[in-house]
Parts: structure tokens; C-alpha cells; sequence
């Protein structure tokens, strides 16, 4: 059951109807059974692996509570059989065996992880329901792409049973709105100019290859993004509040800073279930350093099996400590220049550098292997032919100069919400307008859906790009 689907829609609003009029005490199991039946729905003969995570570390749990001192050995066990699943699924490919990967499996993977890590430690109390635990971990808005949830964030919310909120559920349904509209009319048509450009890349010259690069950057970032406001506004219709999972990362001014605001409840997972334990910045700069990059290497190897998701962590972790190492020469030239650290030109340049920096790292992410990668980058560097901007060649790749032109405008768009956001809260500022300019707004967004969307022509909606990992 995809999020764009009439299919979801139907069965979300029926989901909502029936969670607020049962008694409160009961709405947990409303979201329970949408949940269940969301998961069979989409994928039927694969909730073994959902359940298997279930029991497993519902069952440590309940253990944990009554061995505090004999925890250890049993806490590894648990853990190790769940990313057993998780790595069995991922690089089963590599030697040729075909295992079709169960959805949301390597987000509720860590989420399991992290609450079977925070009882070990005493963190929380040990959920005793085990349909309750079952909620926690099969809640169907968070399950496909995250955020990945922490068992005490979301407790309360999922088990007290909800008041209608006027105002929260107006606030849920902006959110899926945006949502749709970020996956729908950029992500998806940004995706028709990459999925012709990468592929065949050696045919190309450079600068459409750059092009191609910025407007994945672009695509991964709407792609991702739109899902996830739709699982929080999903999410926020029910009353509850799930993690904030991006903060305007291309705004970032540093790739540690990128790290801050791109998919942070990953993020954090791996600081406080990897970086952390790893010893953290608590042993010196060059221990640091290394473990920087075990952490991002983690990461890489959590997207995918290839060796191109090895490399792509292995320059995250590169990239924070190059920057950390380099820190006192670009204030050396910044006294030289007398610039100010946090002057306008100077935000620019490094919000700037950022982005090239993080797209580069795409590029690798996206392609098929590490040497398409590798050769894509040398080709864009090499191969520079400004004059393919201007000539029409971009709009042979499958969308016409009408079409390129919208997605730039609604790229431009994005980058003026997104300007307002840094600035305070949007969507607190747009329900102090007046109903004419609010419902505009919304009528607005639901045109552009409609119009540019995959309604448009020669246009179709394309799955959820982190789905696959």
C-alpha cells in the first residue's frame, strides 16, 4: 500500500474516523490493527520478519528486567539475530541469491536495537504488553522510511488514547499535503532527467552530468523528505508527534552540520549506538577521528552491500575530519581577508562549498557501482561544456523546456519555504492569515499536484527512493 495510493487514503481515513470514535483506552488498538493491516496489505507473506523482530526483543525485554547483572551476553545474542536478518536480506545479492527485502525492515531493525540497548542500560522500563510493544514497533506511519522512533518519544503518545485537536490535525493533513508536493512534482520529475542521465553517463558530456548530479541531490533530498512529512502528518491526524527528521540540510554550512540536519534520527542512532560506545571524542583527536569513520562506514554499509555505500560512508567520516583538521587554516585566511565568520558572503560560501561537497558524495551513492561513480565524477571535471545550459540540450532527457522550466521554479520555491522555516515556524505564521489567503494557499498546492504532477503527462509515480534500504 503505497502512501500515494487512493488505496492509503481510503484506508487512512477510515483509520482516523474509527481511532477517534472509540473510547480512549481502546485507540491503541485501532492504531494496532491499521498497522497490522498495513503491513499485510503491502506485503503479505513477509510480517515473519516484522514479528520475528517483535518477539525476539519483546521477549529480552520482559528477561532484561529480571537479569539486570546477566544482561551481556543475551543483550549481543538478541542483537546479533536481528542484524543477522538485516544483513542476510542486504547482501544476499552478492552472492547471487535473491531475498526480497521485507518492508521497513532496516528502520525498525534499529529501532529494536536501540530499545533493547536503552533496557540493558535502564534508560526504560520494559513495555509487558506485547501487543502494545507490537504497536511501538509496526506503527505503519514510521515503518517505511522512519524517522526511526526511541521507545520513550513515543510510549505516551501511542498508548493514552488521543483527544481530537482541532488544530493538529489541520496542521497533519499540511503536512501530507507538502509532502506530496515535494515527491510528486519535484522529486518525481526530477527523477526523469536522472534516471536518463546516469545510466548512460559515458555518452554525455560533463556539465550535463553536473546537472544530472545537482538535480539527484535535488531528488533524494524531495524524495525522501516528501515521505517523511507525510508519515509525521499522517502521524500528527492521530495526535501524535514523531521526530523531526530534517531540518533544511542544504542550508547546511559544514558537513558535520549537514550531519545535524539530513535524516537525523539516523544520525542520532548512530552517535548514541555506535559513535558513542565507540569512545566518542573522549580519547584524543586521532581515536576520534577513527571513530568518525567506523560510525559512517556503519552508516554505509546500513544503505546498501555495494561497494559504492562503503566508499560514500567512508567519505562522510573523511569529510568531518578533514574539515575538523582544517578548521584553523580557514580562520587563518578568514583573519588575513578580515571576514566575519557569520557574515552573509561568508554563510553563502560555505553553504555553498557544503553542497558541492555532499553532491559529489551523491553521485557515488547514485551510481551503479563504485567505478561508474569514480568515472562520472572524472567526466564532469574533465568534459566542461557550459554551452549545453543554453542550447537546448537539457530538455532531451525525457522532459521538454516547459516541464524544466516548472521544476525549476518549484525547486525555487522550495528554496523560499524553506528561507522562511530558518526564520521561525511556517506553518504557525500561515494559520494567523486570513482564511482566503490559507485556503489559497491549499488550493494552490493541490493545482500544482494536479497539473505537474504524476497526474501530468508522460509522468509516473515512482516508489520512495529510501524504500529500498
Amino acid at each position: 500500500m503505497d502512501f500515494l495510493s487512493l488505496t492509503f487514503a481510503v484506508f487512512f481515513i477510515i483509520s482516523v474516523v474509527c481511532y477517534y470514535a472509540v473510547p480512549k483506552k481502546m485507540r491503541w488498538g485501532v492504531l494496532l490493527f491499521a498497522s497490522l493491516i498495513f503491513y499485510v496489505w503491502s506485503v503479505p507473506y513477509l510480517i515473519g520478519y516484522l514479528l520475528f523482530s517483535a518477539v525476539t526483543t519483546y521477549l529480552y525485554g520482559k528477561w532484561a528486567e529480571k537479569h539486570k547483572e546477566q544482561g551481556q551476553a543475551v543483550l549481543a545474542l538478541v542483537i546479533f539475530a536481528n542484524l543477522a536478518v538485516l544483513l542476510t536480506v542486504k547482501f544476499a545479492p552478492l552472492a547471487g541469491i535473491s531475498i526480497l527485502a521485507p518492508m521497513g525492515i532496516s528502520f525498525y531493525t534499529l529501532q529494536v536495537i536501540a530499545y533493547c540497548v536503552d533496557v540493558y542500560k535502564g534508560k526504560i522500563q520494559a513495555q509487558s504488553n506485547f501487543f502494545k510493544y507490537l504497536l511501538f514497533v509496526s506503527f505503519f506511519p514510521q515503518i517505511l522510511q522512519g524517522p526511526i522512533p526511541r521507545y520513550n518519544q513515543l510510549k505516551d503518545q501511542l498508548y493514552k488514547g488521543n483527544v481530537f485537536d482541532y488544530k493538529t490535525v489541520k496542521f497533519g493533513f499540511q503536512l501530507i499535503l507538502w509532502g506530496m508536493f515535494l515527491k510528486m512534482v519535484i522529486a518525481d520529475r526530477a527523477a526523469v532527467f536522472v534516471n536518463a542521465v546516469f545510466p548512460e553517463y559515458h555518452m554525455y558530456e560533463g556539465t550535463v552530468l553536473a546537472v544530472a548530479a545537482i538535480l539527484y541531490s535535488i531528488q533524494l533530498y524531495t524524495d525522501f523528505l516528501g515521505c517523511v512529512c507525510i508519515a509525521m502528518g499522517a502521524a500528527e491526524v492521530y495526535g501524535i508527534k514523531l521526530q523531526t527528521n530534517f531540518e533544511r540540510p542544504y542550508m547546511a554550512v559544514s558537513i558535520k552540520d549537514f550531519w545535524r540536519r539530513w535524516h537525523i534520527s539516523l544520525s542520532s542512532w548512530l552517535r548514541d549506538y555506535v559513535y558513542i560506545p565507540l569512545g566518542g571524542n573522549r580519547k584524543g583527536k586521532l581515536r576520534r577521528y577513527i571513530n568518525l569513520m567506523i560510525t559512517f562506514l556503519v552508516s554505509g554499509i546500513w544503505h546498501g552491500s555495494g561497494l559504492q555505500y562503503i566508499f560514500w560512508g567512508l567519505m562522510q567520516g573523511g569529510y568531518q575530519a578533514a574539515g575538523e583538521i582544517l578548521n584553523p587554516v580557514r580562520n587563518k585566511v578568514r583573519n588575513i581577508l578580515k571576514i566575519e565568520e557569520n557574515s552573509p558572503l561568508c554563510v553563502l560560501w560555505q553553504r555553498f562549498c557544503t553542497f558541492i561537497l555532499i553532491t559529489i558524495s551523491w553521485v557515488i551513492f547514485r551510481s551503479a557501482n563504485l567505478r561508474a561513480g569514480l568515472s562520472m565524477l572524472k567526466r564532469i571535471v574533465t568534459d566542461v561544456t557550459p554551452w549545453v545550459l543554453f542550447d537546448g540540450t537539457l530538455y532531451e532527457f525525457g522532459i521538454g523546456r516547459q516541464s524544466f522550466f516548472a521544476l525549476i521554479l518549484c525547486i525555487g520555491l522550495l528554496a523560499v519555504v524553506e528561507h522562511w522555516q530558518e526564520r521561525g515556524n511556517l506553518r504557525e505564521m500561515l494559520s494567523r492569515q486570513h482564511i482566503i489567503v490559507r485556503w489559497g494557499i491549499y488550493l494552490g498546492a493541490i493545482a500544482l499536484i494536479a497539473v505537474l504532477g504524476v497526474y501530468g503527462p508522460g509522468y509516473s509515480a515512482t516508489q520512495f527512493l529510501y524504500g529500498q534500504f
